[in-house]
């Protein structure tokens, strides 16, 4: 059973409306990791259902304009009532309204950094939009910062995909799907120790 290869098979009926309609709702109803789906469309591409740059740039824009929904229906929630918000929701993860205050403001900060990184951390890039316009992020800044890392993942799994389809994979796509899936969490997990050593070691030289 291969359901990412039916997904992709009916989107090819559509050409690259179809990838943009995959794409874009995977951000809104993330029914499949985002990784698997432009997996999928890579191997797509490579296959012939579309032009590869044609292929990834619809993709990209679902992806985009899914995001974005959930920014610009966040944006518009007055600050009061989106602080309120976002302190309830920390509380139930243990996290102190003083806490949340502060990271609030560091995030205002650095708003462009952070709009660009979490489009680049699965799970959370599905919610970074909405959080962005609850804390009144730029238009400006969220659009460029958010554009360019959807643009960076999407490409780096497409283009995984790619690859695959040119090395003549034939085989089933979910199955390749749960292998990425397992590489991007031990990657993440190797990541995360080296980031947490580093830290460590800037506060010890710091005391």
């Amino acid at each position: 059973m291969d359901p990412l290869g039916q997904l992709i098979a009916w989107a090819a009926e559509y050409g690259l409306l179809g990838v943009f309609l995959v794409a874009f709702s995977e951000r809104i109803v993330p029914i499949f990791p985002s990784y698997a789906i432009l997996v999928a469309i890579g191997i797509a591409s490579q296959s012939g259902a579309w032009a590869a740059p044609a292929g990834l740039m619809a993709a990209v824009a679902g992806s985009y304009v899914g995001g974005s929904i959930y920014y610009l229906m966040a944006v518009s929630v007055p600050v009061e009532r989106a602080t309120r918000f976002l302190i309830r929701f920390a509380l139930l993860f243990g996290t102190s309204s003083a806490r949340v205050e502060s990271l609030i403001v560091y995030f205002r900060t650095n708003q462009s950094a952070l709009s660009f990184t979490s489009q680049l951390i699965p799970t959370i890039r599905l919610v970074a939009p909405a959080i962005a316009g609850l804390l009144k992020v730029r238009p400006g800044p969220f659009a460029l910062a958010s554009g360019i890392g959807v643009t960076i993942w999407n490409g780096l799994f497409f283009i995984i995909g790619y690859i695959c389809a040119s090395y003549s994979f034939s085989g089933n796509i979910t199955t390749l799907a749960l292998e990425v899936m397992i590489i991007l969490m031990v990657s993440e997990g190797i990541a995360f120790f080296v980031w947490r050593r580093w830290r460590r070691a800037k506060l010890a030289e710091n005391r």
